[in-house]
């Protein structure tokens, strides 16, 4: 077989190395069996972690903090951890050196968005005396059936029973299933540290990478602006928390959207497919992970959670905050941006970011790649 000759695929690398084999991960049963069934162990074990830890201090947004850094322990177990203990015989850091270029940009973008959002989570549990406002409400669901619709006698039953039945549930019903979500999401990334040994390309391979340059940029620019629009969301809430107690936030990226942190989430996920697409390693089963993210997001634990919460919580709150919120949602889409928001100020503000990001990738790739004639 002629390795010197170019591939068929657009997005393979024009290196002189074999295809992939089929025994890969790039397949379909190889990806579930090199990565769905571990990464459920994995997110299995962590869950469990953490849920003793949440049991241990009474507070359930112990979960809040799992969820960055289980994403990022699992793509430096796949990436790195993983196929180091296979036995290659090389030093973690060399390992990581001669990892592909698209490898390390996923492993280092999960890496980023993962420990920024840890850190802000635990800064906001940390400022908190009691649970988050959204699990009180667990504990009220609870109370409420104990006592049968009965408010006397809800009030009346013994906290010590609403929290031991609460924690006996968390795990099957809380922790557990999202364990399985966040499986799912890891699909996102399946061709990090499996790509090195067949194809992968870095700034000193000598192949031409000419048709993937305007995917890595596409996928480098999609993860800036998402990185972009939940850093400026965190910023611009916590400010306006503290210049305007008790009113609404509904200035800067949250006049494009009711939740642009849930927005920026999803395009921070969707970019890893396609830097996987860009190496040469891609399956589109890999997309099932923006897509597990997007469907817990939007109707499982963000947005539909939240805004549940919101409700409840601005209608106790007074009239005037309801009535605002109520108008905001009327005004606002709550996750995909409306069509006026194109002459939103704020929307080419995260748009300029992610193109500022495209085109300094792609002048990367034209800068420091060497292209030459592999024939």
């Amino acid at each position: 077989m002629d390795f010197q000759s170019t591939p068929r695929s657009p997005f393979s690398p024009r290196l002189p190395h074999p295809p992939l084999p089929t025994s890969t991960t790039t397949n379909t049963l190889g990806i579930l069996s090199s990565h769905i069934f571990p990464s459920l162990t994995l997110h299995t074990t962590l869950s469990l972690a953490a849920y003793s830890a949440g049991r241990f201090t009474n507070r359930l947004d112990a979960k809040d903090l799992l969820w960055p850094s289980a994403f990022v322990g699992n793509v430096w177990y796949h990436g790195v951890v993983w196929p180091y203990m296979s036995g290659r015989g090389r030093g973690v850091w060399e390992f990581i050196r001669e990892m592909g270029y698209g490898n390390k940009l996923i492993l280092g973008g999960v890496t980023v968005w993962g420990c920024r959002l840890f850190w802000k989570v635990f800064w906001r549990v940390k400022g908190r005396e009691r649970d988050d406002g959204r699990y009180e409400r667990y504990r009220e669901v609870i109370r409420r059936k104990k006592g049968k619709g009965d408010l006397e006698k809800a009030v009346e039953i013994d906290e010590g029973e609403v929290e031991r039945e609460m924690w006996n549930k968390a795990f099957l019903g809380i922790f557990l299933p999202e364990a399985v979500v966040q499986s799912f999401v890891s699909l996102g990334w399946c061709g990090v540290g499996y790509s090195r040994s067949y194809g992968s390309f870095n700034h000193h391979d000598q192949g031409s990478i000419g048709d993937t340059k305007w995917v890595h940029g596409i996928a480098v620019g999609v993860f800036a602006a998402g990185l972009a629009l939940e850093v400026l969301a965190d910023s611009q809430l916590g400010r306006s928390k503290k210049k305007k107690k008790g009113k609404i936030v509904r200035d800067g990226v949250w006049s494009i959207v009711r939740h642009p942190n849930y927005l920026g989430d999803f395009l921070v996920h969707l970019s890893f497919p396609l830097m996987a697409l860009a190496d040469g390693v891609f399956n589109p089963i890999m997309f099932i992970g923006p897509m597990a993210n997007y469907i817990f997001l939007r109707f499982i634990g963000g947005d539909k959670e939240n805004e549940q919460y919101q409700m409840e919580k601005y209608k106790k709150e007074g009239a005037e905050k309801y009535e605002e919120y109520k108008e905001w949602k009327a005004e606002k889409n709550s996750f995909w941006p409306g069509i006026r928001e194109v002459g939103n100020l704020w929307t080419w503000v995260v748009v300029g970011i992610g193109g500022l990001a495209a085109a300094g990738e792609f002048y990367i790739c034209n800068s420091t790649y060497t292209i030459v004639d592999v024939n």
